[in-house]
Parts: structure tokens; sequence; C-alpha cells
């Protein structure tokens, strides 16, 4: 729902109200599922997409068959946006990681009023020059640092944007992340829960000490929350739930 702030999404709610009211009338809510597909790889951008809470993953498939997460999208960017502005096929798949809702707005709307919209145009350069600077980041996180230093990042980085110690990470979701084998996931898993840093059932994350977490995690999630638009007009982070799942009840995750 569009609020007074103009948008939940970050990205919108900075845009001038001149430029934001241009693209008011083609903006409609939709409800992000965990698990789907929001965008296809190889295949046109249908909506370009506005998170207002939740994660998305750009996934990439491999020659041999692996997929292996890119990059992550939250309130403060958008999915689609480069492919729908240039008309070109997306290079890699959206998938939602974390449910929530968003604003969508037609490829073919969004691509027309961007060129009526020099602030939108600068928006959304600026969103895609970032997410290229944490795509450099993380390639250097991956060549510098353990599988286990990198999970503890990830899962930081995934409790800061969700709002939540609560999530649905099948293991092999987390080797998609890190681009590793299942079984090393399952062994740090392992490790993690046996000294009460995570709990961790049928494809479900609970992280139970933040400080333990953030103690065990590489460097790089200390500069997680710098990397990030001068645009944003949140003054707190988003309030985190405590609640813990009951791990009794099984759920569907992605593989």
């Amino acid at each position: 729902m569009v609020t007074s702030r103009q948008s939940p999404n970050d990205l919108l709610a900075a845009l001038p109200s001149s430029d934001f009211d241009l693209l008011r009338p083609h903006l409609r809510t939709i409800e992000m599922d965990f698990g789907q597909v929001l965008v296809e790889a190889g295949e046109p951008v249908k909506y370009v997409i506005f998170p207002h809470n939740g994660i998305v993953s750009t996934m990439e498939r491999l020659r041999r068959g692996e997929t292996i997460e890119a990059g992550v999208i939250g309130r403060d960017s958008v999915v689609g946006s480069g492919a729908a502005l240039y008309d070109m096929p997306s290079p890699s798949a959206a998938i939602v990681r974390f449910p929530g809702t968003a604003s969508a707005i037609e490829a073919g709307h969004f691509r027309t009023l961007a060129e009526l919209s020099s602030a939108l145009r600068s928006a959304v350069s600026r969103d895609l020059w970032l997410r290229s600077v944490k795509a450099e980041q993380t390639a250097a996180c991956n060549a510098a640092h353990s599988a286990e230093q990198r999970l503890c990042r990830r899962l930081l980085q995934s409790r800061a944007m969700s709002g939540s110690d609560a999530m649905l990470l099948s293991q092999d979701l987390m080797a998609q992340m890190l681009g590793v084998k299942r079984n090393t996931i399952s062994l740090i898993a392992h490790a993690l829960q046996q000294k009460s840093v995570i709990r961790y059932s049928r494809g479900r994350m609970a992280i139970i000490d933040v400080d333990a977490l953030s103690r065990r995690a590489c460097e790089c999630h200390l500069s997680d929350g710098s990397v990030r638009a001068p645009m944003s007009l949140r003054a707190t982070a988003v309030p985190l739930s405590r609640t813990v799942p009951d791990f009794s009840v099984a759920q569907r995750s992605p593989s």
C-alpha cells in the first residue's frame, strides 16, 4: 500500500513527489510468497518490482546445472529494472527468499515513465551501480574467507533485511548462497547448533545468539549496512521479530 511517505520502498520514497505521481497510477501492491519466481532467467521482464519488505535472491545457473545466488534485493532496491529499462531478457532469475509485499509496474509502463523522469533514471542507475559494488565485495569475500565465516555473514545479512531472527533456509539454498557443496553446509549448521548459536530443523532456521554469530562472521558483515544508496529516508531499522518458530511443523522450502 502507498503511504504518506509515498511508498514503503526506499527507492520510490526518495523520488520527488512529481516523479512519483507519474508512477502512482501504474503501481499495484502484490504479495511475494516464499519460493516464488518473480523473474525467469533468459526471459523478458514482465513487471518491475519494488519490495516493501522481504528478500529476493538473484540466481545464476552454471553450465553444469548448479544454481548460485548472485545477489540479494530488499526494500532499498528494485527487481528487474535493468532488463526492463533496456528491453532485454533478464540475465538471472529472481526468487523470493523471505516473503513480503511489493509495488509492481508493468515493464512497458516503467520504460516509458523512465524516459520522462530523470530522477527515476538516476535512482535506477545508482541502484544498479550499488549492486555491482556489492557483487564485487561478495566476490572478494568468497575468495578470502571460510565457508563458516561467509555463512554467518549471510545469516546476519538476512536477519537485518528480513527483520526477523527466524527464516526458512534449506541446506540446498544455503549452499546456493555460498556456492559450496550441501555437505559443507550440513557440517557448519550442525556445529553452530551444537554451540547454541542457531536452531535448525527441516529447513527452518532461528538465530539464537546474535553476538556469537557476529564473532564467527567474516569482517565483511561490518560493511554490509554501509553499502547502500544515500537516499534512504528511514531513520531506524526494521523491528526484529524475536519469535522462534515451532520446528515441529514442517514447511516447504525451495531446493
